[in-house]
């Protein structure tokens, strides 16, 4: 009963202080200071500051007893006299003049410090009376006309005058002078009065330059100051003068009454011992003082007394205050004996800290966790370290809550009426009564009713009045009637953290491993969110700490290493905030709050983070700022009534007011603190430096070509919050954007090119505001010395004796060049000399090819008559054999240009090789026997399939055959190789002729070069035989070369087996005869040998082919030919076995394309309106007709009339004259080759119908056409008019083209693409039959396996399991 009545009287208490009747009338506790310190352990070279400058740069300059410190935020930079220029180590006092240099009081004289050198160098200039700066500096000023006013020890004062170099030396110790010599310090006010004080003497003033000096004495007429020592004089407000002495404390001298007031209070009987005045605002005096800092307010008269104490850590670091200085941003430094420096930053954002004390005997705990509205305008605290804790904001008293059923960890509190539930760790849950203090605490049990667990880390009271409970193992309802507890099976086992009722009434739970739960108590339904790591849109970890509604009804999650997010109730998704895609310091982000502008607070694991939702912008606080720590504490952000937050860290709490921040608008200057090559400092203005001033006054700096490697130490002169000061710099010329700067502000390029380059670098303040104008500097790195002026100049020397030495040389070689010039020009003689036959050939052939077409045609009809009077038969065979060959040798031409410019197209099928062979041979037997050659042939095989081109394999056999006929001695000898393990066959030609030099062996495969047996005898030949043979069998992934040997000429001829690209026919047979005579030009020395009825015998099995066709459907063939003779002849010879269309020119000849079905195109190349060219192009481009064969007819025989020809798209090129039975036949073999194409494609299940373009257009159809039909390949519906909706053609458009190209209706092709689709799935043997035949669009199995079995001629269960 005593302990309860303890309790409640202390409760009572606590509430007590917090009634209006209670607070303090004069709000001392307002402002609190809170100061940073910088000592030795920080860089500073001693704890002993006697003097504070800021230069113009920015620097701040701390002078000690143990030498001169530049700080630029981050790091010092000590001068001493060791290893310096700085005379001596004790410094007294600092002053920069107008020039911006800084001069150095020591205590033997004074030292200039230049900015550009980096260097001190003494004063030593002798004054007026002959004496020299040599005794301790007390002081330095410099006045309106810029004179710099030294005072010294036992030397007076000093001006010196810096336009005049001369110093002038007061002295005040003279004979019939009543002070001593000592000046202590001295003042010009505004009005010119120079007011001076002695050691241990009076204040006096001086209104004429010391031509006299007069005592100052009060209005009564006494000398206040004498026998005292007066350390600071400061102009103040409204012509008066404050005085602070080592006696008599701050004084307030009004210089029109001449009266003085003493404006500190006395301690145990003694004015404060005064050393420094600053102002900092012009209102509030900063007096340094021996027992700490007194600031007093000149309005109200208001004082405070601030002093050092060993537990705070943010309190003066020493009592014994020797300077004060206020920089440009409005802060304040002091300067203290013992214990370094202390800054009080200018408040732009202003953190109150609570953190044990020894004033409150340490009570508060450091781990501050959770924060709760108290009645009236108290805040209950939770700490994990000390408990539980009443905290009055308007008086800043903290009281303790103890009680032995309460434990000091604690996590969870909640006001629930009269009673206050607090969540421990480990140790259950506990109710005060808050009328009473009476504590109740409630442990886990083992019945249903129990408490799951004792670790209770959430508590939530709901609008109804429900109060919820979340443990580490589940949730719980309270009971208040049984006093009992209720488990929510749904979240049995997981561990809550947060939760929190939203404004709907829904009640939110963050659990720590398992998401989010919703749970809505009007219709019972849980919702579950879960982080998906595929999902962006989904939670952005499963470890939720967290969960906050704000004014706009938004609600927002924290999370453990997952940032914040935000719920979009609308599209029920997470819109996520993280450290990578903001300006959030850490993604472990504990909690949060919402000030009364509607800014979200953010606590984080490395920094406060302020949020603003409409805008995404945030900003950072850190320590630099002012915050207690980096790391703040789970649970621990609260907002009071009045709009203050308060949050917690593991050092104790903050509050702050966001409405009293303001921005800061300084603008930190950004310099170049230095400058380093290879890490190594660089000195300034020494031998070898490239420095020739500091490099932080420098425009330009010019480096040699082994100083490719340097660094810049950078700094922004900002001192509020330096280590939130950002840096950003480019090197310009090199970087190809702007980089910031990290933890350390020093910048490496290492191993850069020379040339010019620009460093730019520019920096921003704590709130981000970043300089206008970077600084730069000029960066010339120059060239190596094999690089400059004087290195072109030996080059140059040595170029000319190389050139002289190369003539020598040349001169010499003469002879020999000469002969070798003369050789190369006999063989370019030789090649012109060449084509200009070739030339002139071509132009007689242009002019007589046509009507030679009508003679050589005719002469071929009579001869097949044979029906002549004697010597008739043999003259008219002399005729056709010489017109032929004529036409030969131009066609040979033609092919060899055609391989020049990969224009000749192989079209590769099997190929039945001995067959082939020794008909070849056959034809070239009568000639060897004219020549008593023994022409022999050793096949070994009786059958030998390839894949090959037959026609220019026929090219190929047929030159090596004539080539070794023209040179043989003897024999030939012709063997087949076969290597069957490498894939590869060889044909071997070898002749006994003139053996030919191995260095001629490579060049005989050259155009134009013939080997000529030194005389011996004449050959034959245009010298392009052997390079049209060659280029062929390249052409065929093969080679074509002499072997090593040099007892016989060994050609050989190496060709693959097999190609990729080989097209199986559907009737193959072994190549016979009427294979060789299809292209009969392609043979050029068979019009030489055979007599003229065999070969013309040898064509009759091709045009009975062609006549068979007159029975069956008849193909229709567009002629196309301006001269009207040639043209009727045409469509005489062509009508008895095709349909024949005529067109007089290219114009006529599309019209009549877009109204008739074409089956093969002849076409003159010469004609009005539109030439064959022209019309060959515009076919071949126009999808339509892009499909039917062209075969050029012309006069024009050169080369590039031919290429042309081919570009064009043309299919043959037939040279007039021409036999109209080889056109008969190249009609024939151009639509029989087509149709056994066709019946390829229809019957094979595996050949594309890829195989069936022509041309590049028809090829890119097709492509387009296969990927339609495989798009739609299940649809069984999918039928013409679908195919030409999606291929955008008309019914009749596509019909036209596709029986063109593939011989097939529409609706055929389908089913065909349908049925190879088919045999493809078979052949995998992933699918049954049953689901091939439905996914390739068929209705029913039975109708797919006939189709099958019609189309390929086997079942689909037989081509399965063969």
């Amino acid at each position: 009963m005593n302990k309860q009545l303890y309790l409640f009287i202390c409760l009572l208490l606590c509430l007590l202080t917090n009634a209006p009747s209670a607070r303090c009338s004069v709000n001392q506790q307002d402002t609190r200071y809170y100061f940073q310190r910088l000592n030795s352990k920080d860089g500073l070279s001693q704890n002993t500051v006697h003097a504070i400058l800021q230069d113009s740069q920015g620097f701040m300059w701390f002078g000690t007893k143990d030498g001169l410190n530049r700080f630029d935020g981050l790091t010092f930079r000590v001068f001493r006299k060791e290893g310096g220029t700085l005379g001596t180590n004790f410094i007294t006092t600092l002053y920069e003049d107008t020039d911006g240099n800084i001069w150095v009081g020591t205590d033997i004289g004074v030292y200039v410090y230049s900015k550009e050198t980096e260097s001190f160098s003494k004063f030593t200039i002798n004054s007026n009376r002959n004496t020299v700066i040599s005794q301790p500096v007390t002081s330095i000023l410099g006045d309106k006309a810029g004179n710099i006013w030294i005072s010294v020890d036992s030397q007076g004062l000093f001006s010196f005058n810096k336009k005049t170099r001369k110093l002038q030396n007061y002295q005040f110790n003279g004979p019939g002078q009543m002070v001593t010599g000592n000046v202590t310090h001295f003042l010009f006010d505004s009005k010119g009065r120079c007011w001076i004080s002695f050691y241990s003497d009076n204040l006096y003033y001086s209104d004429d330059q010391f031509k006299s000096l007069h005592p100052f004495l009060s209005d009564t007429g006494e000398k206040p100051f004498r026998d005292d020592i007066i350390n600071k004089l400061v102009e103040g407000p409204d012509n008066t003068l404050f005085v602070g002495s080592s006696k008599g404390g701050l004084k307030e001298i009004d210089i029109q009454s001449n009266k003085v007031r003493n404006l500190l209070p006395m301690k145990d009987g003694k004015l404060p011992y005064v050393r420094s005045i600053a102002y900092y605002t012009d209102d509030e005096l900063w007096i340094g003082t021996e027992s700490g800092i007194y600031i007093y307010n000149l309005l109200s008269g208001k004082r405070n007394h601030l002093v050092h104490d060993e537990a705070d850590s943010y309190s003066l670091s020493d009592n014994a205050i020797y300077s004060l200085y206020k920089d440009k941003e409005g802060g304040m430094w002091i300067g203290s004996y013992f214990g370094g420096l202390n800054y009080y930053p200018k408040g732009y954002s202003y953190f109150e800290k609570y953190y044990p004390k020894k004033e409150d005997n340490f009570r508060l705990g450091k781990r501050v966790r959770e924060f709760c509205q108290g009645k009236d305008a108290t805040i209950w605290i939770g700490t994990e370290d000390k408990g539980l804790f009443l905290f009055d904001p308007q008086n800043g008293k903290i009281q303790p809550f103890v009680d032995k059923l309460l434990y000091n960890n604690v996590h969870g509190l909640c006001m629930d009426g009269n009673f206050l539930w607090v969540g421990t760790f480990s140790k259950g849950l506990n109710r005060i009564d808050l009328r009473t203090g009476r504590v109740k605490n409630y442990q886990k049990g083992m019945r249903e009713d129990d408490l799951s667990s004792n670790d209770i880390f959430s508590v939530c009271r709901s609008r109804s009045g429900t109060l919820w409970i979340g443990t580490t193992y589940g949730l719980h309802t309270y009971d208040r009637e049984s006093d009992r507890f209720k488990r929510v099976e749904k979240l049995t086992g997981i561990f809550i953290y947060d939760m929190l009722e939203d404004d709907a009434g829904n009640l939110w739970i963050a659990t720590y491993a398992n998401g989010i739960y919703c749970f809505n108590p009007a219709n019972n339904i849980w919702k579950h969110f879960v982080h998906e790591e595929n999902n962006p849109y989904s939670l952005s970890s499963d470890r939720v700490l967290s969960v906050f509604q704000d004014t706009a009804k938004r609600l927002w999650f924290t999370t453990q290493g997952g940032g914040f997010c935000m719920y979009d109730k609308v599209h029920d998704r997470f819109e996520h905030y993280n450290s990578e895609f903001s300006a959030l310091p850490s993604n472990v982000v504990f909690n949060m709050v919402e000030d009364n502008s509607g800014k979200l607070w953010i606590t984080t694991n490395d920094g406060l983070f302020c949020f603003d939702p409409v805008t995404k912008a945030g900003k950072v606080y850190t320590v630099s700022s002012g915050l207690l720590s980096n790391q703040f504490n789970y649970q621990s952000a609260f907002k009071d009534r009045s709009g203050k937050i308060y949050m917690g860290t593991i050092e104790g709490f903050i509050g702050f007011d966001p409405a009293s921040f303001t921005e800061n608008r300084y603008v930190p200057p950004v310099v170049i603190t230095d400058f380093l090559l290879f890490n190594r400092k660089v000195p300034v203005a020494t031998k070898d430096s490239p420095l020739p001033k500091s490099i932080s006054l420098l425009d330009a700096i010019t480096l040699k070509s082994s100083q490719h490697s340097f660094s810049f130490r950078i700094a922004a002169l900002s001192y509020q919050s330096p280590r939130m000061n950002k840096l950003m710099y480019k090197l310009e010329g090199f970087d190809k954007e702007w980089f910031y700067v990290r933890e350390t502000p020093v910048i490496n390029y290492s191993n850069l090119p020379y040339g010019s380059y620009t460093f730019m670098v520019k920096g921003s303040n704590s709130d981000g505001l970043w300089n206008a104008t970077p600084t730069t500097l000029e960066i010339h790195i120059l060239p190596p010395y094999y690089l400059t002026f004087w290195a072109f100049a030996c080059y140059f020397l040595v170029v000319l004796a190389t050139l002289y030495g190369v003539y020598r040389y040349l001169k010499n070689r003469s002879v020999q060049k000469h002969r070798l010039q003369m050789e190369k020009f006999e063989r370019e003689k030789e090649r012109e000399l060449y084509n200009a036959k070739v030339d002139f050939f071509t132009q007689v052939a242009h002019e007589i090819r046509t009507p030679l077409t009508l003679i050589k045609s005719p002469l071929e009809n009579i001869l097949k008559e044979n029906k002549f009077q004697p010597g008739v038969e043999e003259d008219l065979q002399i005729m056709s054999r010489n017109a032929n060959r004529l036409l030969d040798l131009t066609n040979q031409l033609l092919d060899f240009r055609k391989t020049e410019n990969n224009a000749f197209r192989l079209a590769f099928v099997e190929c039945e090789i001995v067959a082939l062979l020794k008909d070849i041979h056959a034809r070239f037997i009568p000639l060897a026997k004219q020549r008593c050659i023994d022409f022999r042939m050793d096949i070994p095989l009786d059958s030998y399939v390839v894949s090959c081109d037959r026609e220019a394999l026929i090219k190929i056999v047929s030159n090596l055959f004539s080539n070794a006929l023209n040179h043989a001695g003897g024999f030939i000898h012709v063997k087949l190789v076969t290597e069957e393990p490498a894939g590869w066959f060889s044909v071997v030609v070898a002749n006994d002729g003139e053996i030919v030099p191995s260095e001629m062996r490579e060049a005989i495969f050259k155009p134009f070069v013939q080997y000529n047996d030194k005389g011996k005898k004449q050959t034959s030949g245009t010298g392009i035989g052997l390079a049209l043979a060659r280029s062929l069998a390249e052409l065929h992934e093969g080679t074509l070369m002499m072997d090593e040997t040099l007892e016989l000429n060994v050609f050989r001829l190496t060709l693959p087996v097999h190609h990729k690209e080989t097209i199986r026919l559907h009737s193959e047979v072994p190549l016979a005869m009427e294979d060789v005579h299809a292209t009969s030009e392609f043979i050029a020395p068979l019009y030489d040998i055979l007599p003229v009825d065999q070969k013309t015998n040898d064509i009759e099995p091709e045009l009975s082919n062609v006549q068979t066709k007159s029975n069956e459907r008849k193909e229709v063939v567009l002629v196309v030919e301006d001269n009207q003779e040639m043209r009727g002849f045409l469509c005489r010879h062509l009508s008895p076995h095709y349909t024949v269309l005529a067109a007089a020119d290219g114009q006529e000849a599309i019209e009549m394309l877009d109204t008739n079905y074409v089956n093969l195109i002849v076409s003159d190349v010469m004609m009005p309106k539109i030439d064959g060219l022209e019309l060959c192009s515009r076919i071949k481009s126009d999808l339509s007709y892009s499909h039917i064969p062209i075969i050029l007819l012309t006069a024009k025989t050169n080369v590039q009339a031919k290429i042309d020809g081919i570009r064009s798209g043309a299919d043959a090129y037939i040279e007039k004259p021409f036999s109209i039975e080889f056109l008969l036949v190249s009609i024939s073999g151009m639509l029989t080759n087509r149709e056994k194409l066709h019946q390829a494609f229809v019957s094979s299940p595996f050949i594309g119908t890829s195989t069936m373009a022509i041309t590049k257009a028809d090829e890119s159809f097709l492509k387009i056409l296969n990927e339609e039909v495989e798009r739609n390949m299940s649809d069984p519906e999918f039928n013409l008019d679908d195919l030409a909706a999606s291929m955008h053609m008309s019914r009749s458009s596509l019909n036209r083209k596709i029986k063109g190209i593939l011989d097939l209706t529409p609706n055929d092709y389908i089913r065909l693409e349908r049925l190879k689709k088919a045999a493809s799935l078979l052949q995998e043997g992933e699918c049954k039959i049953n689901e091939v035949c439905y996914r390739v669009g068929f209705n029913t199995p039975s109708y797919f396996a006939k189709c099958f079995q019609k189309q390929f001629g086997v079942l689909p269960k037989d081509f399965v399991n063969p």
